[in-house]
Formats: structure tokens, sequence, C-alpha cells
């Protein structure tokens, strides 16, 4: 392989739009084509880029590695032969609609050894990186809300387009295993699941509880993680932290011991390293020019897809 790898961006919508600016800009990678089954789609979006657009779906297969940002009922038609014949792929959450198709996909990364990688972009949120570093022990609790105004053009699942991201948070910042999910969820009028919520059991005793919305008058994207001693409140789209620890004792003073309480309040610097996306495809790059973590990002595939498959199974 070239040091710099040749990738095809496969959808050419917004998500589609926004991998492939993400590849053209990086000076790891080459973008050489998007494609769609829409000619003019591809086209707008490749060429201001500098590249073709094409329909021609196989063409991906002499790429290096591939972005997946299709619609995701086609996201297993694309990207199993492709890793079947040793191409690597990033492909957007969630890996496929079923947890079948996502085990077919995992094991089709294993047998060839071509990297595979999902698009959890939250993983390299500035906010969530500063946190993993500011957890003292092990966190009990962790909540979760991600809220956004109805959105007509969206017709996909609200489980598959937000809460999926809570629940990969979930499983990294707590640890553990998952013993339990339970949900519940509302579907509009017009047929599309709207809201969900679900609360996550771990073996060590932690508990998460997340919500997500598409019938909320705001965007809200926040986590709360909870330990004994500690409270980290992450704003996921300011990119900030604020942490709070409460003391509490008695003091002496003239008059003999009093009761005194306080929270402390502090707002830690936050690390910048670039647009999440970019950071996302930066790790894709490290893992398609060296397959030293390829097992880990596999490992980290299934149990948020499985949690996925859990609440459906139990709201449905």
């Amino acid at each position: 392989m070239t040091a710099s790898p040749r990738v095809a961006v496969v959808g050419a919508g917004n998500m589609g739009a926004n991998h492939a600016r993400v590849v053209a800009a990086s000076p790891r990678a080459e973008l050489a084509m998007v494609l769609d089954v829409d000619a003019d789609r591809a086209d707008a979006v490749a060429r201001p880029l500098g590249v073709e657009g094409s329909t021609d779906l196989a063409a991906a297969a002499g790429c290096d590695a591939v972005v997946v940002a299709a619609t995701t009922e086609v996201h297993l038609d694309i990207a199993l032969p492709l890793l079947e014949a040793g191409v690597s792929c990033l492909v957007e959450k969630p890996l496929a609609d079923d947890l079948v198709a996502v085990d077919r996909l995992i094991g089709a990364s294993e047998t060839s050894g071509a990297a595979l990688m999902c698009g959890f972009v939250e993983r390299f949120n500035p906010a969530v990186v500063g946190a993993r570093a500011l957890l003292d022990g092990s966190p009990v609790h962790l909540l979760g809300i991600r809220h956004s105004p109805h959105n007509p053009r969206t017709r996909s699942s609200v489980i598959d387009d937000l809460l999926i991201h809570d629940i990969d948070l979930a499983l990294d910042l707590l640890g553990g295993s998952v013993t339990s999910v339970s949900g519940g969820h509302w579907v509009s009028p017009d047929g599309v699941e709207e809201l969900a919520d679900c609360t996550m059991v771990f073996d060590h005793g932690a508990v998460a509880t997340l919500s997500s919305s598409r019938a909320s008058q705001r965007k809200v994207r926040s986590l709360s993680l909870s330990s004994a001693d500690l409270l980290v409140e992450i704003d996921l789209l300011r990119h900030d932290l604020t942490t709070y620890h409460h003391r509490s004792g008695e003091v002496v003073d003239r008059d003999g011991p009093i009761y005194r309480a306080e929270t402390v309040v502090e707002i830690p610097f936050v690390r910048h390293t670039g647009e999440p996306l970019a950071v996302q495809f930066d790790h894709f790059v490290d893992l398609v020019t060296s397959d030293a973590s390829r097992d880990a990002e596999r490992a980290s595939l299934r149990a948020p897809h499985a949690a996925v498959a859990q609440i459906k199974a139990g709201v449905r």
C-alpha cells in the first residue's frame, strides 16, 4: 500500500459529503472518488473536491479503503464484498440494520484482516477524551441526553440515529459488561420512531440512563458521569467539561463545632485537536496503514449493536 491510501466515499448525502470533505483535506490520504446511485449527486460532491463522481460501486474495490456513508439498509451489500476482498472500511453507524448483519461484517473483517471501523464519531469528541482522563475510580451512573427538534426528512429510527451514540459512550466510559437493558419508545403519527429511552445495568453495578428524541424543541447533547466523589458534566455540542466535587464536614470556630458543606466547581481545559470527524478519519488511516490495533477496534463494535438489538426487541 502507498503511504497515502486511496480512499473512496460511497454515499453522497449530507454525511457522505462531510466524509468526502474530510478525506480530501487529510494530508495522510487521497480522495479517489465519490460514488452514489445518483450520478448528479455524486458529481455535486466530487467535482468541487477535484475528483470524479460515479455510480459504479464496484470501482470502490480498486481503492485501499472505503468510507461507507450510504443508507443503513445497504451497508451490508456494500461493505461485505469489500471486506472479503481485503479492502478496509469505515462504515457509518449503525454498521448494519440487524445484529446478524453486523456479525457478518465483523467476521469478514476478521477473516480477511481488513480494518473495520464504525462511525462512532463521539468517541473523538474532545470533551469525551478529556472526561476519560478526569474520571477518578469507577463511575456509578451515566445520564445521557441527546435531543433534537423534529426533522421530517429523517425516517430512520431514533435508536439508530441518536441513541446508539450514547450507548457506545456508556460502554466505553463505564466499562464492564451489560447485564440488562430496558427501554421504551414513542412512534409519531406518521409511523417514525422519534423518541426512545433506555436503562443499561452493568455487571459492576453501574447504571446508564439514556434519552434520545427527535421531538424536542431544542438541541441537547449532554452526558453526566457520577462517581462517589465527582460529577463530570460533558457538553458534547460546545466540547466543554464542568466538574463538581461536594465536600462536607465539621469545622471548629470560636463558638464550637459547626457543619459546613460546599461544592467546588471547576471548568477543566479541553484540548481541541481538530474536528471530531477528521480525528476519527485520522484514526481510520492509522488502522489502514498499520494492523496493530485492528483487533481492538473490531472488539469494540459488537457490544453497542447488541445493546441496540436488545432495546429494539424490548420496545417493539
